[in-house]
């Protein structure tokens, strides 16, 4: 069904229970179109961290319930007690935790796989464990309505329980104060990444991320939603009211692996993934 066909069809639904004006259908609002728009500036999320929430201190992983704490992230930090081959297993993971070793990205747990446990090699004794568990949305049905977010139960490394935790809240409400710094290789891990564009009139307009992998995307502070390369939607909707004359600000937080180029479009069109007739 065509734009107008749809704008018809609701309007005489509506015009059954409540007066409705005869006006023809609206035209369509201008739309910004902003090919390749660099990203030039780089910051670590696993080393900024501190500028983005405070350490709890504990013997168990503490979920985001038990830190105040709605939506986000929360990286959890330990010391692991000595070197060598080990297996670690997480009771329970809500819902999806990235693996390091001394800021070195080791493997993925995911819920939705039901996946719990992992092998690596601890290169020596102290070697920092991070694991940045995501809350992807909760349970607002059934048994599992009290969907508690982070690491709700143990930590075990060959069996044997891990204590001696920090929790870091990472809600990612504010960027401010993230020190970006211009960059010309691709950090390792997580990491924020910024541009700027500029534009003398605003409008609509859709943000393209293809060949970026998973994270979150701001344009002015504003956080637009979550992006993933498996799909099926590949664009997010930028509104007009967002933008301002002048100079924008791009920010991404990509997960995993940023494209070599670091370059986002702005698009006339979304891209909403395949259809089906």
């Amino acid at each position: 069904m065509i734009r107008a066909e749809k704008f018809t069809a609701f309007r005489e639904v509506i015009a059954k229970y409540a007066p409705v004006p005869a006006e023809p259908v609206p035209g369509r609002a201008a739309k910004l179109a902003l090919p390749a728009v660099p990203l030039t500036e780089s910051a670590s999320l696993l080393a900024c961290a501190p500028a983005l929430g405070v350490a709890v201190a504990s013997e168990r992983p503490l979920t985001m319930e038990e830190l105040k704490q709605d939506f986000g992230f929360v990286l959890y930090e330990t010391a692991l007690p000595a070197a060598g081959p080990v297996l670690l297993e997480l009771e329970q993971v809500r819902d999806r935790a990235q693996v390091f070793l001394d800021g070195q990205p080791v493997g993925v747990l995911e819920r939705e796989n039901h996946e719990r446990a992992i092998a690596f090699t601890v290169p020596r004794a102290g070697t920092v464990l991070s694991l940045l568990v995501e809350n992807q949305g909760r349970v607002n049905y059934g048994p599992g309505i009290h969907d508690r977010k982070g690491l709700p139960g143990k930590v075990l490394l060959d069996g044997t329980e891990l204590t001696g935790w920090t929790s870091r809240p990472l809600p990612l409400t504010s960027l401010a104060g993230l020190p970006f710094a211009a960059t010309t290789t691709t950090p390792t891990g997580p990491a924020f990444h910024r541009g700027t564009f500029d534009v003398t009139e605003t409008a609509d307009t859709f943000l393209h991320l293809r060949s970026w992998t998973k994270g979150n995307a701001w344009v002015n502070g504003f956080h637009l939603g979550r992006y993933w390369s498996r799909g099926p939607q590949r664009s997010l909707y930028v509104p007009a009211p967002v933008l301002r004359p002048g100079t924008n600000e791009i920010v991404l937080l990509e997960l995993h692996a940023a494209h070599r180029t670091r370059t986002v479009d702005l698009r006339d069109t979304p891209d909403l993934g395949p259809t089906e007739e």
